[in-house]
């Protein structure tokens, strides 16, 4: 900021360009010449009268000759809240029929008990909470603010800067919630009264102290073991539990909080321990997609975990290649429709799903993705090799084992991705000189196509949707829409 004005046409510049609060703070040593003030009110312009009138260091009988001629409230209302005004001023304003003008001057740092007795039965409640701001209030003055009838008059009050400890204890009982919630949150008491009140079975005083600044770990401690769930979790968005806190979670808490500890990368093995013996799927599941999960604890849930455990085992991303061996035994038909799209997936586990369980949902899922399965087996490839969806027929197409006299039938296939398929995936295999074709198929090969085609039906119309991003969870190919 430039150097003090000197005249009035430079000061009004300032104003315009930086305001009056940063002028007022900026020329308080040294002060700005009362001729320049007193020039700036003799030019009347609206925006100087009204910087006289807020500026702290203004000579005070030229504030008292702007008070006795100016009909403007905003700047009666400066002239009220300036501490140089002089007493008989105040005392004017105290009567005034503006309630900004007498809200301002409950604000003087330098009121008489007579003028604050008759702001006290000022009409309106906004004067009132002005005054129970004033930390020049003597505690009988605040005792009485205390008891007054509206509740945003108290909750002022708990914000006094200056609050006597009696009416601290008198607020932090009082009958108004958000009176009890305020003054925990705002008023100045010792870590006795704190206490008092983290140990309380009351949430409004608890959630209070949670907007303290630097509440002492002692408070911090009694609030993690509250009653309540709403201040157990408020408290643990800003602050990881200590293990006596976790323990409580896991006797007393809801089954949000224990998902929400089992979520927790921080979560000690012995708790992990406890909490994949719990009741609740959601608990289990988080605990299933931490990535700080044990690995003995997550190899149990792999083997004993619902379908929804172990999808979040899958999409953990500290995953293992080891945990697969124990997925694949789990017979869930959207996991197994989900382990096709794991990129380091054994061979030998797709040829255990495919080849000798005879699973559709991963079937399925492996001609969508478009994943060759070279080790087909030659009667599942020649039954495919007449499906009506192209993708099924592609993957007939990839396998090792389909004859090659379907094999040449499918390189002149109308589908451009299944004749792609067909091109020579088997050139490394002669063709035999009498190759022969299963006449008919088994029982067990019928039922699989029949439940491939019940898989496709139930992906078409929405019913059964995986929870892990599968060909399942994205657009409908118009193939799968025409497969019938």
């Amino acid at each position: 900021m430039p150097a003090a004005p000197e005249t009035t046409a430079q000061l009004l510049a300032l104003l315009r360009d930086h305001g009056p609060e940063r002028l007022c703070t900026r020329y308080r040593r040294p002060p700005l010449p009362s001729k320049l003030l007193r020039a700036l009110c003799e030019e009347g312009d609206p925006e100087g009268l009204r910087f006289v009138a807020r500026y702290p260091l203004s000579p005070s009988d030229l504030l008292e000759q702007l008070a006795a001629r100016t009909e403007d409230t905003a700047v009666a209302a400066l002239l009220a809240a300036n501490p140089r005004t002089p007493p008989p001023v105040l005392s004017a304003f105290i009567g005034h029929s503006a309630a900004q003008v007498r809200a301002a001057a409950a604000l003087h740092p330098g009121l008489h008990p007579r003028e604050i007795l008759n702001l006290l039965r000022d009409s309106d409640p906004f004067v009132v909470r002005c005054l129970a701001g004033n930390p020049g209030l003597k505690s009988q003055h605040q005792a009485c603010i205390a008891r007054h009838e509206d509740p945003s008059v108290r909750m002022a009050l708990a914000g006094n800067t200056a609050l006597d400890p009696q009416v601290v204890r008198v607020l932090g009982d009082d009958e108004s919630p958000l009176v009890r919630f305020h003054t925990a949150a705002q008023a100045r008491a010792d870590k006795n009264q704190l206490l008092m009140w983290a140990d309380s079975d009351d949430p409004a005083l608890q959630h209070g102290l949670l907007l303290r600044k630097a509440p002492p770990p002692e408070i911090l401690e009694s609030l993690a073991l509250s009653a309540h769930t709403s201040v157990r979790t408020a408290l643990a968005e800003n602050h990881p539990p200590d293990p006596a806190a976790r323990l409580f979670v896991l006797d007393h808490g809801t089954a949000e909080e224990r998902a929400a500890h089992a979520a927790d990368p921080a979560l000690p093995r012995p708790v992990q321990r406890m909490l994949c013996q719990s009741d609740d799927t959601r608990t289990r599941s988080a605990l299933a997609a931490n990535p700080a999960i044990d690995t003995d604890i997550a190899e149990y849930l792999c083997q004993s975990g619902s379908e929804a455990e172990i999808l979040a085992l899958l999409a953990n991303p500290s995953k293992t290649p080891a945990w697969h061996g124990f997925i694949v035994r789990s017979g869930h038909p959207h996991v197994n429709a989900a382990l096709v799209y794991e990129d380091d997936l054994d061979p030998r586990h797709l040829h255990e799903l495919v080849n000798r369980r005879l699973c559709p949902e991963t079937t399925v899922q492996l001609a969508a993705a478009r994943r060759p399965f070279r080790s087909l087996r030659a009667d599942l490839a020649t039954a495919l090799a007449t499906h009506p969806w192209p993708a099924l027929r592609a993957l007939a197409a990839g396998s090792k084992h389909l004859p090659h006299t379907l094999l040449r039938k499918l390189t002149a296939d109308p589908v451009p991705t299944v004749a792609a398929a067909a091109a020579n995936p088997n050139a490394d295999t002669p063709a035999p000189a009498v190759e022969s074709i299963p006449a008919a198929r088994g029982g067990d090969v019928s039922a699989w196509l029949s439940r491939i085609d019940h898989t496709l039906e139930s992906i078409t119309r929405g019913t059964s949707r995986p929870s892990v991003p599968t060909f399942q969870t994205q657009p409908q190919s118009s193939a799968v829409t025409k497969a019938s």
